[in-house]
């Protein structure tokens, strides 16, 4: 199967290497030469443009930063209109379920399927081919495209129509921002109280304090190194997106969220956080730390 991949970014350059791994035929269009150079060394396909790209693809799978992107590369460009008869888009952007339903339901009046398949795991599981992945859609479609998905993540989960991965995914993230945010209160615990920081990781990390985001995230915390492996204003971005799916006053029903989501954004104030890793959010309490002395 032809495979297109638009969106080769910090998680979708070693998803589609993956593919390559797997002896699948992936044809790109990188704006990085670098990028271009190093995919084909692992034996993708490097075409002039996303038209190009396209017209060679059976799955066309996107990896982009937000629903606006989404939106520009597949129904503003025209893009779509190149699709092959019966081409599958497996959108694995993090997006607003809307913004799903809406490239859906451009794209399948000319007989296309579109699979939301939002991804979880950050930079470290892309690299490991260990994702999860919620996917929404067309059972028939998403039967189809499920072994290409497996090349990249562990987890695959049919969660139900289009919109419905991306809805899933907001959970997911609501989720990941309160235990990083219960992280970094406990890290700023265990420094207050003088304790060595690598001692209390192994001590608790195997009890029910552990989680997937502890091992990911403990150490840049404490080394205080904020190399993104998910960027901070992008998880802002899914908690806007899941503050704007539901009523303006859900907000009170999770006062958790809301207090996380008023800590990164006040974190966001300065530019430089921006490329960061979530796992910055622990900067706001170093930064409190530091306006008590």
């Amino acid at each position: 199967m032809n495979i297109g991949f638009i969106g080769l970014g910090i998680m979708g350059k070693p998803m589609s290497i993956n593919l390559l791994k797997n002896k699948q035929n992936v044809f790109i269009s990188s704006s990085n030469d670098d990028t271009n150079d190093e995919l084909a060394n692992y034996g993708a396909t490097i075409l002039a443009d996303y038209e190009a790209v396209a017209e060679q693809s059976e799955v066309i799978i996107l990896m982009l930063p937000d629903s606006k992107e989404v939106r520009e590369v597949v129904i503003e460009s025209g893009l779509y209109k190149k699709f092959n008869p019966g081409t599958i888009v497996v959108d694995m952007s993090s997006i607003n379920p809307e913004t799903s339903k809406e490239v859906f339901n451009t794209i399948n009046k000319d007989g296309h399927q579109y699979i939301d398949a939002p991804v979880s795991g950050g930079e470290e599981k892309a690299i490991d081919g260990t994702l999860s992945v919620m996917a929404g859609g067309d059972p028939d479609a998403f039967n189809k495209i499920k072994p290409i998905l497996q090349y990249m993540g562990a987890s695959i989960v049919h969660t139900g129509p289009v919109g419905s991965g991306n809805s899933v995914k907001l959970v997911n993230q609501v989720i990941v921002a309160n235990n990083i945010a219960a992280l970094a209160e406990g890290v700023t615990l265990a420094k207050e109280l003088n304790l060595d920081l690598d001692t209390v990781y192994n001590a608790i990390s195997g009890g029910l304090a552990g989680s997937t985001a502890m091992d990911a995230k403990f150490k840049k915390m404490a080394e205080k190194e904020y190399e993104p492996g998910f960027k901070m204003k992008l998880h802002m971005k899914d908690l806007n997106n899941a503050f704007g799916s539901v009523d303006r006053d859900f907000s009170k029903n999770i006062p958790i969220t809301d207090q996380t989501k008023k800590i990164m954004s006040e974190l966001l104030e300065d530019e430089r956080v921006n490329e960061d890793d979530h796992s910055a959010l622990f900067k706001y309490y170093t930064n409190k730390k530091d306006n008590r002395q």
